[in-house]
């Protein structure tokens, strides 16, 4: 073999071994960065829920104080060797803030998780009472985010170290508000301890669960698109509201 083809055979060889690389992409989990926006009443864990997920103290959390978040904030860390992303948000029935600045503000999470959250984490107390009010999250949501935006979302009950051996499976089937608010999510929840930081094992099952809801939606996520769709329906609606009311006021 001449040394012009043996250099033409290295460059083959060379060409074929790259492309073999091509195609073996690393794994989803190992790469993919995952958006997640906190969503719930003041006191019920969000914060301390986003600080168990990063695996540290990213945002302020205090028991005992009706409401210590007001503006959404976010936070990053590696986790399992992925990027995870935390948004924390003002709690809903905030008495705080004007129903409309905190619908406002519960809205801008889409922006501080842009293009968009994989994951919307709706957190209730494992042994709270479950009031109409909170039947009402779920609503006030689609409200907020679109029809949509429950096939994104999981249930995240706080306080799993109360369930004193009791199954969460059982609270769930014995109150029918609760259950109807874990069906509208797709059946989809999941129970931290948030007093056990170490315990990575509960993190774990969680990822893996909002990335089997990330195929179950096809590899997409809730978008910033679909937020101010939604915004625009909610505006036009408004002015419809407002047509009847301003002909009386002229008549």
């Amino acid at each position: 073999m001449s040394g012009r083809e043996s250099r033409a055979v290295d460059r083959d060889s060379a060409h074929n071994r790259c492309h073999s690389k091509q195609r073996d992409p690393p794994s989803m989990s190992a790469v993919a960065p995952l958006r997640i926006v906190l969503l719930g009443k003041s006191g019920v864990g969000k914060s301390s829920s986003g600080n168990t997920i990063l695996g540290q103290k990213e945002f302020l959390s205090q028991m005992n104080v009706p409401s210590v978040t007001s503006k959404c904030s976010e936070a990053q860390a590696t986790v399992s060797g992925r990027s995870v992303s935390v948004v924390d948000t003002p709690g809903f029935f905030d008495t705080q803030m004007r129903p409309e600045e905190l619908m406002m503000e519960i809205g801008r999470s889409v922006y501080f998780s842009s293009p968009g959250p994989h994951a919307f984490l709706i957190v209730f107390p494992v042994i709270m009472r479950f009031t109409e009010h909170e039947q009402q999250i779920p609503q006030m949501i689609e409200q907020m985010f679109g029809e949509e935006v429950l096939k994104y979302s999981i249930i995240l009950f706080t306080h799993g170290d109360l369930l004193d051996g009791e199954s969460v499976e059982k609270l769930i089937e014995e109150n029918s508000r609760l259950r109807s608010v874990v069906q509208q999510c797709g059946g989809r929840y999941h129970v931290f301890n948030n007093r056990d930081e170490e315990n990575r094992e509960q993190v774990e099952d969680l990822l893996q669960k909002i990335d089997s809801m990330i195929q179950q939606n096809g590899g997409g996520h809730y978008t910033n698109q679909m937020y101010e769709d939604t915004q625009k329906v909610r505006e036009e609606e408004k002015l419809q509201e407002e047509k009847p009311r301003q002909t009386c006021v002229c008549s």
